[in-house]
Order: C-alpha cells, then structure tokens, then sequence
C-alpha cells in the first residue's frame, strides 16, 4: 500500500511539472503569436475598467458605457484590450496583472482607461472597486488600488510609453474619508502621459442617460475619431469640455513624452466613424432582445419548478441505486487508474526530455524577438529624425496662415473666436496667447486647489498690474560685469503692458507675458513679431510644452525668424528678500534660421507675476558665448484696476 502511494505521488509531480512546462510553452506561443500580428513598436495593450454598479454607493450612470464605447474605438484602432466591467478589488488587480504579463518586454504602448468613483488621500489616488466598503480613513487603501501602482506595474513591463486616463473624478459618496474632493495632483513619470476628467481637486460630471457617456468621455470619443497627435487631441477635448461645462469642468494633463504617439494616424490606425453608430444601433437591438429572452426566461423558469419537486423525489430513489452500483465500479477503476499511472509516468518522462528541448528552441526565438525588437527601435530614431525634419518643414509652410487667423481675432472680445482658433491650432505657435486671452474672457469657475507643493493658481488671475515694481541684479558671466536696476509696469493699453525701463525707454509685453520689446546689454532693444511666448498661457504644469516663432529684430536692424521650444521642467524654491517663494522653472530654446544662433533661456516664475524672478541666458553661434544671470532683489504687486 505504502508503495503503491509512493507511486502515485511521484506520479502526480511528474504531471504537474508537464503541466507547468506546457503552460510556459503555452505562453510563449502566444507571445509569439503577438508579435507576428503587430510589428515590433506597434503593439498597444489597454486595460479600460468602467465601474458603475457600486454596492455601498449610488450607481453611476455612465462609467460602463463610457468603458464598453472606449474598448470599441481602441480595438479598432490596434488596440488589444483587456476589459474588467463593475470590477470588484480582486477582478481589477487580476486585470492589472493581465496587462502587465501581455506587455511585458514588448517594448509597447500601454494604456489604463478608467472610469468610476475616484478618491484621493496623501497625495494618491485611488480608483474605487464595486466591493469598496469604507468605516475609516485607514481602509481605503487596503480597499482600493492605487494609481501609482499601475504606473509602477507598466515600469515593470518595460513599455515605451504609458497613457493613463482617469475619468475618476465623480463627487465623493463615501463619506469624509477622503482627503478633498476630485483627485490629487500627479506628475508623469517618464514617457508617460496622464489626463484626468477635471483639475486636481475638482469634480467632473457623470453625464446624462440622454448622452450616454460621462461629459469628458464624450469627447474623448469625438476626437479619437479624428487623426491627430495625443497632445493635440486631448488639448481640444479639454476646450470642448471647459466650454460645454460653461467652465466650471476643465480636463488636466501632465506630459513627460519624448516621443510622438498618434492613437488615431489616419493611415494605418483609423476607422469609419460611421461603424460606431451602426455599432451603437446593434447595441440597443441587442439588448431589446435581451430582455424579450429575460422575460420568457422567467416565465419558463416558474413552469421548470413546478416540475422540480417532482422529480426530486424520483432522484432520491435512482441516487440511492446509482451510489450502491458506483461503489461496485469505483473500486474496478481504483485498480485500473493503478495500472494506467504507471504507465503513464513511463511515458511522461519521455515527453518532458522532448519539451525540454522545445523550451531550447522557444529561448532562441525569443532571442531573436528581442534582437528585432532593438532594430524596430533604431528604425523608429530614424524615422523620428526624418518626420521631425518634415514637420519643421510643414510648420514654415503654415505659420502665414496661423498669425494670419491670429490678427483677425487678436483684439476680439467675443471667447468663441478664442474657442475656435485653439480647435484650428490646439498647439500652434501661438497657442498659448489665445489660451490666454480665452482665460481673461471665459473665466474659469473651477475651485482653486493648493497643489502638493503649496502652490496655488488661479487661472483667472492677472499677470501684470499697473503699479508692480521690482529690483534687479544682472551679472554678465563672461567678464564680470554686475548692471542694477529696477522696472514698473506704467500702463496696461489694449491688452499691451509697458514697462519703463531704467535707459526711460519701454519694455511691451502682451498681457500674458509674451515679449514684444526686450532688451540686453550687446544687442540694445530687440523686436518680436508676433510676440515671443515666455510661458504657458494656462496654468503651470510640469512637463507642459509649448512652440511659438516669431521674426525677431535687433537695435542694427538685423532679422531673422525664429523658432522658440519652451517647456515647464520643475518646481524650486528662489529666496527673495530672505523670503523663501516657489517657483516654476521654465526653459526655452530659440534657434534663428537666419545664422542658426541659438538663444537658451532658464526663467523661474511665480504663477501670477509675469516677469521672471530669475533669468539664466545664453547665446551661442560658432564659438561665440555669452551668458548673464539676472535676479530679481524685490518686487511688489500692483493693485488691479
């Protein structure tokens, strides 16, 4: 007896490691199968979750709509997506765990879509299962998923880029556990891109059962439809938003990109817009038919139990008679199932010498994966250097046409000019002057947030005031040279702000804080056409990117155009006046097509003030420098008329 148990154990190990062997042989099949389906750096694996029927909480209209709508446009759009529907905690973590394993060294775009109740506490955010049952603060997340830890599981997966969207931010039903209301503020980590339904701290609409979708959602899908880099599209889905809100939701991104993604190219990911309709009529046939078979369901299920108990007292009897003949037949296949374990396990050690080797063969191919996969990548430089070249190209062709629009609506009052210039140009190259402008007319009714680093904005807020003053220190690097001054906003004359300056000549800046004059110590006064942008119309967020060009003339008359890339890459604290203030660091590059002389600019910003508090320049064009560093020493605001 001992040794027949011997047997079967080892009998039972040698099949659990074939098994083992042959899910591992399995998976690699379907990795394989991957790549040959989609090229190296063109697979896209999305996780969409749409949690609406909450136990603890109200259901929510849309977030499984929304979802179902989301999943439908990836797919066409070269997505493998992996669905979780009403998901409890367990079901969303088994999802994140799906993703992950499909992405993993594919050197993919990962996605996580989201929509459901969101919840914010120490500066994370949490997406809410259906489970989600709250008494105390402490339970949220052990009772929820963090957002970071998403983030973190497609680091693992070794993506090359990672879009999260969160359409999380629905008022809070559980209570006061949380620590404000909306989400919290969440920088992208590298090559990521991350855009919430409204600002941190806000709340963003449901929808409506009419619409069917949630409102950001909504035009998620309008713009999906259309070919456009992400950074364009989700630009316009946030003015579509703000304006169908009346301006009280505004969508928030954050961008740490290095790379262009389109979701929608118009050549090879594309689709007839005209399928999601038909898609969306089969939907409603569908589920009208559903509940026609819900109906007859019922009514057959009352006449089946009306048969049960019959029949129940019927089974008794045949179970008794079955149990005594099973008996009989159990212990024949006892000693059967004996003889045929042995024999099995002579033939299963056979089979794992042969899967032994096949996992040989299965190690090289993946080899040979990975090698395609590093070629796709320097392929993919190439063609960035090239489609780069182009698009400066495209740029020259249509910057006429853009300052042409801009000058017919420049001095307008009316905010649907300002709407429509940035739908026509939602990252041109002078985008940023319209947002601006759109801020001044159609004012935000968001509520202003302190931001994790204490920062508050208000997007409404003026930058300049005819009053504001401050001190300056300017060091020229190159020979020691310290100049000292001071400026005043003098006056502020349709939308321009003159600033006298120490020479009694004067500064003008658009309202925004974009330069139509400025002035350094070589060159004397210099001219912008249109105005140079300096810093993002909107609100600062780190990562936030911005081209502008203008024609630029120096104090001897020479011109040339000029080309400006400006991004926000940090937050630092500047000591003014043994006053410690937190800043945004601003840097910009401006290349002159004239000489190809290269102008570097690091600014440091108070949101609110529109000249920096801190200036590092640097002009280089073969082997000549200069460098200043200027610092501002005071400053005061002025009083807003």
């Amino acid at each position: 007896m001992n040794l027949r148990l011997s047997n079967n154990t080892m009998g039972y190990e040698i099949l659990s490691t074939i098994r083992h062997f042959k899910f591992i042989l399995f998976g690699i099949a379907i990795t394989s199968f991957s790549v040959v389906a989609q090229a190296p750096l063109d697979i896209r694996v999305a996780l969409v979750i749409g949690n609406s029927a909450y136990i603890s909480a109200p259901t929510l209209t849309n977030p499984s709509n929304d979802a179902k709508a989301i999943t439908s446009i990836l797919k066409k759009l070269g997505f493998t997506v992996i669905n979780v529907n009403d998901g409890t905690k367990e079901q969303m973590i088994a999802g994140i765990a799906q993703m992950q394993a499909a992405l993993k060294g594919q050197q993919a775009v990962g996605m996580l879509y989201y929509a459901g109740h969101g919840l914010q506490q120490n500066w994370h955010n949490y997406m809410v299962p259906v489970d989600f049952k709250i008494s105390k603060e402490v339970d949220i997340p052990k009772q929820a998923i963090d957002v970071d830890t998403v983030i973190d599981e497609l680091k693992k997966a070794g993506t090359r880029m990672n879009i999260i969207v969160l359409d999380a931010c629905r008022d809070n039903p559980f209570g006061g556990q949380s620590n404000g209301k909306g989400l919290a503020q969440l920088e992208a980590p590298l090559n990521t891109y991350i855009a919430f339904a409204t600002a941190p701290g806000n709340v963003a609409q449901d929808g409506n059962e009419k619409n069917g979708n949630g409102l950001f959602t909504e035009y998620i899908i309008k713009e999906l439809q259309k070919p456009a880099p992400i950074e364009d599209m989700f630009k316009r889905v946030r003015l579509q938003v703000r304006k169908a809100s009346n301006g009280t939701q505004i969508p928030w991104d954050s961008s740490s990109l290095e790379t262009d993604f389109a979701f929608n190219d118009g050549k090879k990911h594309t689709f007839n817009p005209d399928d999601l309709i038909k898609e969306a009529q089969e939907a409603k046939a569908k589920e009208e038919e559903l509940k026609k078979q819900l109906a007859q369901a019922k009514e057959q299920e009352r006449k089946i139990a009306e048969q049960r108990e019959q029949e129940r007292l019927k089974l008794v009897q045949i179970q008794k008679n079955q149990e005594l003949e099973a008996k009989v037949k159990a212990e024949e296949e006892y000693k059967e199932r004996e003889k045929q374990l042995q024999l099995a396990q002579d033939k299963e050690q056979q089979k794992a010498l042969g899967i032994t080797q096949a996992l040989e063969r299965a190690k090289i191919e993946e080899s040979k994966r990975l090698q395609d996969i590093q070629l796709a990548l320097v392929q993919e430089q190439e063609n960035a250097k090239k489609f780069s070249a182009l698009k400066n190209e495209d740029r020259e062709k249509s910057f006429a046409k853009e300052k042409s629009d801009w000058d017919k609506i420049k001095d307008s009052k009316n905010a649907d000019d300002f709407y429509a210039y940035l739908n026509k140009y939602p990252n041109g190259l002078i985008s940023e002057q319209a947002m601006y402008r759109l801020n001044q007319l159609a004012e935000s009714k968001i509520l202003v947030q302190p931001l994790k680093d204490g920062i508050v904005q208000n997007p409404n807020e003026k930058r300049f005031r005819v009053g504001d003053e401050w001190s300056f220190v300017t060091k020229n690097n190159l020979t020691g040279q310290i100049t000292e001054g001071a400026n005043r906003v003098e006056r502020i004359e349709n939308g321009l702000v003159y600033i006298k300056h120490p020479s009694g000549n004067y500064l003008i800046r658009t309202e925004d804080g974009a330069e139509l004059t400025g002035f350094n110590n070589v060159d004397g006064f210099v001219k912008f056409d249109p105005p140079e942008v300096r810093q993002p119309g909107g609100i600062f967020e780190v990562g936030n990117k911005w081209v502008s060009e203008s024609i630029v003339t120096i104090g001897n008359g020479w011109s040339s155009p000029r080309k400006t890339n400006g991004k926000v890459v940090g937050i630092e604290d500047l000591t003014i006046g043994g006053k410690t203030i937190k800043t945004y660091k601003v840097e910009t590059v401006s290349i002159n097509s004239k000489d190809q002389s290269e102008v570097f600019m690091q600014r440091w910003f108070q949101p609110g003030f529109g000249i920096p508090l801190k200036t590092v320049y640097q002009f280089r064009h073969m082997g000549l420098r200069r460098s200043t560093v200027t610092e501002v020493t005071s400053f005061k605001k002025g009083v807003v008329s």
